[in-house]
C-alpha cells in the first residue's frame, strides 16, 4: 500500500475562508520607489487575508494596499469596499497563458466603508 505524502500534511490555516468572487484592486511599492498597481480578483477571503487571482502578480513579501470591492446584494453597484495594508506571503505564477495566477496577502485587519457615498466607482479607481 503506498499511500500520497500529501495526505498527511496539515491545514495551517486558523481562519475560516469564504469563497468569495469581489472586484480587487491593490497597489504596491517596487525595489527603485516606482508605484506598481494591479487588478484581479478575489478567490476566497477570511478576516485576515485574501487570495487574489490576477495577471499582474506583486512580489512575496510585498507590502501591498489592496481594495476589495464586495459585489451588491441587489442590483449592479458594489456597496461595500474592504481596504487594506498587507502583505504578501505567497505568489501561484500559473504557465504563461493562464489566468490561473494569483497571490495571498495576510492583513491584521480590514477596514471595511459603507454606502455609496464612502465607495467610488471602481471603474475610476
Amino acid at each position: 500500500n503506498q499511500q500520497h505524502p500529501r495526505a498527511f500534511l496539515m491545514e495551517r490555516r486558523t481562519q475560516v475562508r469564504y469563497l468569495l468572487s469581489a472586484r480587487a484592486v491593490f497597489s504596491w511599492e517596487g525595489p527603485v520607489h516606482e508605484i506598481s498597481r494591479g487588478e484581479g480578483v478575489t478567490r476566497d477571503i477570511s478576516e485576515s487575508g485574501a487570495f487574489i487571482v490576477t495577471t499582474s502578480c506583486p512580489p512575496a513579501r510585498a507590502a501591498v494596499q489592496v481594495e476589495l470591492f464586495l459585489p451588491p446584494l441587489h442590483g449592479t453597484v458594489a456597496t461595500a469596499r474592504i481596504s487594506a495594508k498587507a502583505l504578501v506571503i505567497r505568489v501561484e505564477q500559473a504557465p504563461t497563458g493562464d489566468q490561473q495566477s494569483g497571490f495571498a496577502v495576510e492583513s491584521p485587519g480590514f477596514s471595511i466603508s459603507s454606502g455609496s457615498n464612502s465607495i467610488p466607482n471602481p471603474d475610476r479607481v
